[in-house]
């Protein structure tokens, strides 16, 4: 593989500093004691966060029966309040935001873009909650203390499948510990932790709100939650946006095969946008697409057996060839933010400098707390594989099925070795009733679905979305012309008008709509702004600005660990 000189080597630091700048940049709200307010049936609102406004609701463990002490769950929820009076007639209510993961934290996402979105939907309440088991909400879904599970995370292979001689015997080894685990710290409540449950939370949410229609947002894994809670409760959809659309089908058989078709396209995005792009802002540069695919090969095996060591004031690591896979797979997900300084980290590393590769990738530096309750509120990866291994059909623990599902991922994309830990992780499962709703994801709700699309995404294809938008009449698939994992990624003053407008109004894009993003190419140089598709007036101009910041803050929604790396 070919050196790269030191002018482009000191370009690859200039973009990384400028993206560690960016990052630093985001002021951080102060910390709020969730363990200083009670659960009740009711929202009790407390001033949490500077801006926003906290509480937990007390819901059923179990909906076929009445709330008791022994049959109770604790949803934690945060609000940005409209910025209308909740008496004006302008005020149009709440809306529901989930994130997807599944198991990514609502109360977190709302923190991170509530201020942006209230630009754009200003007169809504703007909600976001944590699942059942997740973060703040309890019962937790944590089976792990702190110091077994920093042990464990490495060990497992359940962040990357086929990656060490064992291939998928190490991550089958560690989905038996985790379902044994499991299995002995979630007795009396492992069971309830399902998207059924959660979709019967929203209507808790709504009820207590004094609502009886949901608005609803929901984001990759949060599309299925939608579309569970539109089938089961057609009647009361006021507005559901569902962004980056995965197959519910697909998704409840544990199959996962169909969310990579895609991948592949997202993947040649980055080959062919930096050999466009030229070294000035594609560090990895090569003069054609084929030949920085080549490099970027040799560069995987030259990590197999050649990592580079990375030693930094307060963490130490070794970059090693499953560590690039998931650095590149995550950066497929946010193109717009990362293919950029990916090409500056991945140039460092053929030059044998691992560091920017770590800063932008890596785990961050071990924290010790001699509170034991400091991390209580952490997102934890168990419960991403709760609700999957909850909502899956229940799989063989024989470890040649296992393989045989990696086999058939792989004919798909060469991500299978990404992506199959969710399905092998659920292998050592613990038996448990699932007798709960299971579909037909279909419905005439009382008002149409709008469903959003990219053209190509890494993880929930156009064709699932397609799919899913015929089960329920009258449902507009809007497709936005860009790649990365839901439209958010991706800036398109278009679409957030499309959005606006829907919210607002009801109204719906008309059938085959497609929005343009704002910016031609992830490789865009640092006076971006100067090369956007289109002039922009005033309005769409501020929209632009809002829908830059969106995705940018969206974008840290990734944890670094890549357990987490899920729809």
């Amino acid at each position: 593989m070919a050196g790269i000189s030191i002018a482009v080597f000191k370009l690859t630091i200039a973009i990384f500093l400028a993206v560690v700048h960016t990052a630093l940049a985001a002021p951080t709200p102060p910390p709020f004691n969730w363990g200083s307010i009670s659960s009740s049936e009711k929202l009790s609102w407390h001033k949490c966060y500077n801006d926003f406004q906290c509480t937990k609701l007390k819901v059923p463990l179990n909906y076929s029966s009445p709330i008791s002490k022994a049959n109770s769950a604790s949803i934690a929820i945060l609000r940005r309040q409209a910025n209308v009076s909740s008496r004006s007639k302008e005020y149009k209510g709440p809306i529901l935001f989930n994130p997807g993961g599944p198991g990514e934290s609502g109360v977190d996402q709302v923190l991170r873009i509530g201020e942006q979105m209230s630009t754009i939907l200003g007169e809504f309440d703007l909600v976001g909650f944590d699942p059942r088991g997740i973060a703040r909400s309890t019962p937790k879904a944590s089976y792990f203390n702190d110091v077994q599970r920093a042990a464990f995370t490495p060990l497992s292979g359940l962040s990357i499948t086929n990656q060490t001689d064992e291939g998928v015997g190490r991550t089958w080894a560690g989905a038996q510990i985790l379902g044994k685990l499991a299995g002995e710290h979630g007795k009396g409540f492992l069971e309830h932790l399902t998207t059924p449950n959660s979709a019967r939370d929203m209507r808790s949410i709504l009820k207590a709100y004094g609502r009886d229609k949901l608005q609803y947002w929901g984001i990759s894994y949060g599309s299925v939650l939608g579309a569970t809670y539109a089938a089961m409760f057609p009647d009361k959809v006021e507005r559901m946006v569902i962004d980056g659309v995965a197959d519910a089908d697909d998704y409840f058989s544990g199959s996962g095969a169909i969310d990579l078709v895609d991948a592949e396209k997202v993947m040649e995005s980055f080959y062919t946008g930096c050999a466009k792009a030229g070294p000035e802002n594609c560090p990895f540069h090569a003069s054609d697409a084929e030949t920085i695919r080549s490099n970027l090969e040799a560069l995987y095996e030259k990590l197999r057996t050649q990592p580079v060591p990375v030693v930094t004031s307060d963490a130490i690591t070794i970059i090693d060839h499953a560590f690039v896979r998931v650095a590149v797979w995550t950066a497929l997900h946010y193109p717009f933010d990362l293919f950029k300084p990916l090409s500056a980290g991945l140039a460092a590393l053929a030059a044998g400098d691992g560091s920017i590769m770590f800063s932008l990738f890596g785990a961050p530096p071990a924290e010790l707390f001699c509170d034991a309750k400091a991390h209580t509120d952490d997102y934890v990866f168990e419960g991403t594989f709760t609700l999957v291994c909850n909502d899956y059909v229940p799989f063989s623990n024989d470890i040649n099925d296992s393989k045989k599902a990696l086999e058939e991922m792989a004919k798909v994309s060469q991500f299978a070795d990404t992506w199959a830990q969710l399905r092998i992780g659920c292998s050592g499962w613990p038996k448990i009733p699932r007798n709960d709703f299971r579909g037909p994801w279909t419905g005439n709700t009382s008002h149409p679905i709008l469903l959003i699309g990219n053209t190509a995404d890494p993880a929930t294809p156009l064709v699932s979305a397609k799919k899913m938008s015929s089960g329920f009449p009258n449902s507009v698939l809007l497709t936005q012309n860009s790649f990365g994992h839901t439209s958010m990624v991706e800036p398109s003053t278009c679409t957030y008008k499309v959005v606006r407008e829907y919210f607002t109004t009801g109204a719906l894009p008309a059938p085959g709509t497609v929005c343009e993003p704002d910016f031609d190419t992830p490789f865009r140089p640092d006076d971006a702004a100067k090369q956007t598709r289109r002039a922009l007036s005033v309005e769409d101009d501020q929209i632009r600005e809002v829908a830059s910041q969106l995705s940018a803050n969206f974008a840290k929604r990734r944890h670094l660990s890549p357990l987490s790396i899920g729809l």
